[in-house]
């Protein structure tokens, strides 16, 4: 799923909570270490802003090679493992502050796990490279890629269309 979907549907999930915003940036965390790739491809002339906006998976994954920095950190971001000592540590009161952006982060496991075919997260990393393999994929089209982005955005479409009806009722009913 694309980083933004998971933002997205936390956000829809977990809009009443108090802590919503760390929920939303937990979901995303994982996929930030691909921002920072295009902010030093940006930098070393690699890509031009023009091309900011076209990339896609694909073209993501080819540089990917070029920065092991980058596929390091994304197996640790993607990792189960990882994650459950971090949630682990989330439950001594110290850093009981965290638990809704590390359940955030757990969230974009749980959905890479569903829309991640071909190329799979590796979930158990660092002790072992076994991938969980989806049969349905968010970008690679013999995965049923266009099937799910017509569903993906036919949700998203409907929830927006609820926010903005529930917005809206609020709205009236503040000024009566």
């Amino acid at each position: 799923m694309f980083t933004l979907h998971h933002g997205f549907w936390i956000y829809f999930i977990m809009r009443k909570h108090p802590r919503v915003w760390h929920f939303v940036i937990g979901s995303m965390l994982p996929d930030y270490v691909y921002g920072g790739l295009v902010a030093v491809m940006l930098c070393k002339g690699q890509l031009g802003w023009q091309d900011v906006m076209g990339i896609n998976p694909v073209v993501m994954m080819s540089y990917i090679p070029l920065y092991p920095w980058v596929v390091k950190l994304d197996l640790v971001g993607h990792s189960v493992v990882v994650w459950g000592c971090v949630l682990f540590m989330t439950f001594f009161p110290v850093f009981k502050g965290f638990q809704a952006l590390v359940i955030g982060w757990g969230t974009h496991l749980l959905l890479d796990a569903l829309t991640h075919a071909a190329y799979a997260n590796y979930y158990l990393y660092p002790l072992s490279m076994a991938a969980v393999h989806s049969p349905v994929s968010y970008w690679e089209q013999q995965y049923f890629a266009k099937e799910f982005k017509w569903l993906n955005n036919s949700l998203m479409s409907l929830a927006i269309a609820y926010l903005i009806y529930q917005w809206w009722r609020t709205k009236k009913s503040e000024e009566e």
